[in-house]
């Protein structure tokens, strides 16, 4: 923890909804870790759970700042901007509640932003409930390229998010990132840009932060931090309602990452789609809300250049418009 009367380098900032299950070992990795001059701030979202006894009886003889909304949000990413408006520290630790990490996480990570950088993220391992890792060594940045994230790098945040942004949130786990805190024309910003997103503010935060801020991101290919995948975890709830309002995300998410990076986006989506960057949406959209043939052949429940995208996709490729054609429906 920070010495008393200066001011922290990190704030650690735990926004919690209903993880009591979680708390205990999410809260121990924080106090174990090798770095110690950070601030915690726990927020919690209306819980109708344990946390607040778990909490309490974890940080009883830890400082802390204990925040509690007396109604739930319902948009994590409003915790995150609650928590960083209370922040006092030079950087940002965004610690979801459910998940974990290694005892070296802030000291690797604390290391690149000293050195210069505006935001370090690392690789994460998912892990289940009981928290064992699952069988495959699957990281979601993968997808869009199986060779940039298996080794270290360094390389600016536009160009970061110019290359990979638009094809998908390669920056998919916030607690796997410690980045400089932003200044209050950026929250703002931020703001307006997460509101009212359930399933998308994540991908927008950073592409803005990121576009914004300028310089450098480092990437620590070690697997630092764990991700907990279970059945409260916002991505896997699904039912054909959400997943409407989960696509229309998907659309509008889309359309504004490309007008944020690119000057003149007007083309860029028929790069990331006959590139086959979007394939991974075509797979949801039939995994998940299961659509009927005609919701098949006008995708109805997407819209943009997202929508443009797959159907080029699909015009583009005769074995995927087989498959995705054939696929049972609803």
């Amino acid at each position: 923890m920070k010495r008393p009367g200066t001011s922290p380098l990190v704030s650690v900032i735990v926004p919690n909804f209903e993880h009591a299950p979680f708390l205990r070992e999410r809260l121990r990795s924080i106090l174990e870790q090798s770095f110690q001059d950070f601030e915690l701030i726990v927020l919690d979202d209306a819980s109708q759970d344990d946390s607040l006894q778990v909490i309490r009886d974890t940080l009883r003889d830890h400082p802390h700042r204990l925040i509690r909304n007396p109604v739930n949000s319902g948009q994590p990413c409003s915790q995150w901007l609650n928590g960083l408006r209370h922040a006092t520290g030079r950087y940002a630790w965004i610690a979801e509640s459910d998940d974990t990490c290694s005892p070296l996480f802030l000291e690797r990570l604390v290391r690149a932003l000293e050195e210069g950088c505006v935001l370090a993220y690392c690789r994460t391992t998912s892990i289940n409930t009981q928290g064992d890792p699952f069988s495959t060594d699957f990281f979601w940045p993968d997808t869009f390229d199986p060779v940039r994230w298996r080794s270290p790098f360094t390389l600016g945040g536009a160009d970061l998010c110019r290359a990979y942004m638009a094809r998908g949130n390669v920056i998919a786990n916030a607690s796997s990132v410690v980045f400089r805190k932003p200044d209050d024309s950026l929250l703002a910003a931020l703001e307006q840009a997460v509101a009212g997103r359930r399933c998308t503010g994540d991908w927008l935060f950073w592409t803005l932060y990121l576009m914004r801020m300028g310089g450098s991101v480092d990437f620590e290919s070690e697997a630092l931090s764990s991700f907990r995948f279970h059945e409260g975890t916002t991505r896997s709830i699904a039912s054909r309602q959400k997943e409407t309002g989960r696509f229309g995300e998907y659309s509008t998410a889309i359309a504004t990452i490309l007008r944020i990076t690119r000057p003149s986006p007007r083309w860029h989506w028929f790069e990331v789609a006959t590139s086959g960057d979007w394939d991974w949406l075509l797979n949801e959209y039939l995994l998940q809300y299961r659509p009927s043939l005609s919701e098949k052949l006008f995708l109805l429940i997407v819209h943009g250049p997202l929508r443009l995208g797959l159907y080029v996709r699909l015009l583009q490729c005769p074995a995927l418009r087989r498959r995705y054609l054939r696929w049972p429906t609803a």
